[in-house]
């Protein structure tokens, strides 16, 4: 048995110092900020783009868009919770009206 870190290790471990000393000062510099919010934001266009070509596709084919999908799901998950609101309503009137001689 050797005593110590292996060899190997020690390269790695040398290697990773010269690259994440680079890396780190990179990925802290103004510059990188700067070319970061430029590709969300082109990445945010791109998007955008293709949602809205798709939607028109899919509306060409008198097809629902995922826009329509969502639109509808909050619409269903409102109408359940006013459902609710109203049950629990007539439960508190049918109770009253049990309780009142």
């Amino acid at each position: 048995m050797s005593q110590g870190p292996s060899v190997w290790l020690k390269l790695v471990l040398r290697a990773e110092r010269v690259v994440g000393s680079r890396v780190e000062s990179a990925v802290h510099s103004d510059v990188y900020f700067d070319r970061l919010t430029e590709v969300k934001r082109a990445k945010a266009r791109v998007t955008g783009t293709v949602e809205g070509l798709s939607r028109r596709v899919l509306h060409l084919a008198n097809l629902p868009a995922g826009t329509d999908i969502r639109r509808v799901r909050e619409q269903l998950a409102r109408m359940e919770r006013r459902i609710v609101e109203l049950s629990k309503e007539l439960e508190d009137q049918r109770a009253e009206r049990e309780t009142v001689p």
